[in-house]
């Protein structure tokens, strides 16, 4: 069996791709590529694992074989964020981490992800290493290993309130819906705010491996119970971490989905005007033109990636990069980890306004008068990778002169095909680098424009594949 690593690991269906055998597989290639690093100290390796059917289990195999292949190892004793895995490596100076986990993927989904040295993402060369390491029998290691269970929650806990203003946020007054959809984040915001005058109601904050039968992704579709809810408590806005915690999602005070793209703005601004970050931003592919002109107003470079959070994290490493956001709701910030972190942005998000003195609704506000209007919209369509793969090449090749009265302006590849509307927006399509299924994404300053060049690039697909 192969085991392709894509952007952020690897995942399968539970006892069909996602076996005991198939995280062993993992687990001891992980251990041969582990022990002959060159950063961080490769003796110890911390294991984490989310909500998810058999997460437990799975971790505990992998942290058996871990220690089979030379590695002493560190094993999350509950459900901890994956950015959790990623904070220990970095607070103890190791080499990695392993976090069993499939994150925003449905629940019949488990997976492997492994963390650097830095604290992100593992590099694709690492990835790589460890997929052909899969491929063959493993090489047997001089020692055992030892496997410790201790309490990796606490201390996170502990260390993500020393890099955010708590008293402030206590006594702000808000009132906050804190939706965990079920997964790790667990309930870490209300903990870590309660005590003061702001008001955080907890909302499915229980480990379920179901996720209570919705996709735990934090977009609009699946927060339809956190937007009641905000409605019917009048609540000032909730923020809602993925399965895994490390993407944020944020509804406003009317219950209405906020922008990924407006959250990353509102936070870099926080970032650069109040916590005095002064380096360059780089986003990927897929983010709004709204991050150029904060970019622009900051007076700070701006970097566009491939879509894959580790490419960020790879320009915060060399220091060409102070922040980092994508379109998925994952951000990152130089005085905390180069890696997406749920928790501590939701932390973020509501110190913002702390500190402003402004609810969400009135931030949002500001922020549209001072950088315009974007309006934002994604399509995700199932099919065989072979035949997605097809209408991409054609796509690059046969790039139209317009689409529903929209020239087309450009055309880049630098990660699937985007076609570009001038200063207006842009129409992105990609292979998916986790399922099956290609995205459409799509920018413009009218929703109407959204929809309607959406609606054209599904029906160009769908005569594609019917032909």
């Amino acid at each position: 069996m192969s085991f392709p690593l894509g952007t952020d690991g690897w995942r399968g269906v539970i006892a069909d791709g996602c076996t005991f055998a198939s995280i062993e597989r993992l687990a001891a290639a992980t251990a041969e590529v582990y022990r002959s690093l060159p950063t961080g100290d490769t003796r110890a390796i911390v294991v984490g694992h989310d909500t998810r059917f058999f997460s437990p289990e799975f971790a505990r195999r992998a942290a058996d074989t871990l220690a089979r292949g030379g590695v002493d190892v560190l094993l999350t004793d509950r459900p901890i964020p994956t950015p959790a895995v990623s904070e220990h490596v970095v607070h103890l100076g190791l080499a990695g981490g392993v976090a069993i986990t499939a994150s925003h993927n449905p629940g019949e989904y488990n997976g492997f992800k492994i963390k650097s040295h830095f604290g992100g993402s593992a590099p694709p060369e690492l990835y790589g290493d460890v997929e052909r390491a899969a491929g063959r029998a493993p090489a047997p290691s001089p020692r055992a290993g030892t496997v410790r269970v201790l309490d990796l929650l606490g201390p996170y806990r502990e260390r993500l309130g020393q890099r955010v203003d708590l008293d402030s946020m206590r006594h702000a007054g808000l009132s906050v819906l804190a939706d965990s959809m079920h997964g790790a984040a667990g309930s870490l915001v209300p903990d870590m705010l309660s005590g003061g005058k702001t008001r955080v109601v907890p909302f499915r904050s229980e480990g379920d491996p179901l996720f209570g039968g919705v996709h735990p992704e934090p977009i609009a579709a699946n927060l339809g119970a956190a937007s009641e809810k905000v409605r019917s408590e009048r609540l000032d806005l909730a923020v809602a971490q993925d399965g895994d915690s490390d993407r944020l999602g944020v509804l406003d005070g009317r219950g209405r989905f906020v922008s990924p793209h407006k959250v990353l703005a509102l936070l870099l601004l926080h970032a650069y005007r109040r916590r005095g970050l002064t380096g360059g931003i780089a986003k990927t592919f897929s983010t709004s033109l709204l991050i150029d002109r904060v970019a622009a107003s900051l007076e700070v470079p701006l970097t566009e990636t491939p879509i894959g959070f580790k490419y960020l994290a790879d320009l915060m490493n060399r220091g060409e990069a102070d922040a980092g956001g994508e379109e998925s709701g994952g951000y990152a910030f130089s005085f905390h980890l180069p890696e997406r972190d749920g928790v501590l942005n939701a932390l973020l998000l509501i110190e913002s306004l702390a500190l402003s003195g402004r609810n969400l609704d009135g931030a949002l506000e500001d922020l549209a008068a001072e950088f315009g209007e974007f309006a934002y919209g994604r399509l995700d369509v199932y099919l065989p990778v072979e035949m997605i793969t097809a209408f991409l090449q054609m796509v690059r090749r046969q790039p139209p002169a317009e689409i529903v009265g929209e020239p087309v302006t450009g055309v880049s590849d630098l990660d699937g095909v985007k076609y570009s509307f001038g200063r207006r927006g842009w129409l992105l399509h990609r292979l998916s680098g986790t399922e099956p299924m290609v995205r459409l994404y799509c920018e413009h300053e009218d929703q109407g424009s959204v929809d309607r060049i959406l609606e054209a690039a599904r029906g160009r697909l769908e005569r594609f594949a019917r032909s």
